[in-house]
């Protein structure tokens, strides 16, 4: 009988709970998939648009109601990535310490205004997708704080629930 030292142990445990937790990350992923699948097909939209990134995002903000807002967010996120060049902007600093302590702030000022701004676009862009999409779905303000914050369960509640699509909730 093979005995293992207790670091051979270690890595053999951490290797089977990384190798669980990412079947469960997959499983949950294309669990997810299907869901969206759903959601476009229940908004009468081709399920398959789901799949194809970037477009997927153009077809929800159209399921919701938000075609215009699609198209400012992604000039937005342009003339972010433009503004942040002009400043020179480092943002390999935000994830390493040695250049984190060597950056100068007061020269990154305006570089951190725009992100900023662009921080509180997004959310302020991301609440009334939320709404939005609660709404034309059935739902209600809590359902729509939850898809907030617990987005992909939410989302396989949408895709396999009961709700039905309903474009004109958002004339109410």
């Amino acid at each position: 009988m093979q005995t293992f030292t207790t670091r051979e142990a270690e890595i053999a445990a951490t290797g089977g709970i990384l190798g669980g937790m990412f079947a469960v990350v997959i499983a949950f992923y294309i669990i997810t998939i299907i869901a969206s699948w759903r959601i476009f097909v229940k908004a009468g939209e081709k399920g398959w648009k789901s799949l194809i990134p970037i477009y997927n995002f153009y077809i929800l903000y159209k399921i919701c109601g938000m075609k215009k807002w699609f198209w400012i967010s992604i000039i937005v996120s342009i003339a972010v990535s433009v503004l942040l060049a002009i400043f020179k902007f480092d943002s390999v600093a935000l994830y390493d310490a040695e250049k984190l302590k060597a950056v100068n702030w007061s020269d990154n000022v305006p570089a951190l205004c725009v992100l900023i701004a662009e921080c509180i676009f997004a959310l302020i862009v991301n609440i009334m997708y939320v709404r939005n999409t609660s709404k034309v779905f059935g739902k209600g303000v809590g359902f729509a704080i939850c898809l907030f914050f617990f987005t992909p369960i939410c989302w396989l509640i949408l895709g396999f629930g009961k709700a039905k699509y309903n474009k004109k909730a958002l004339k109410k």
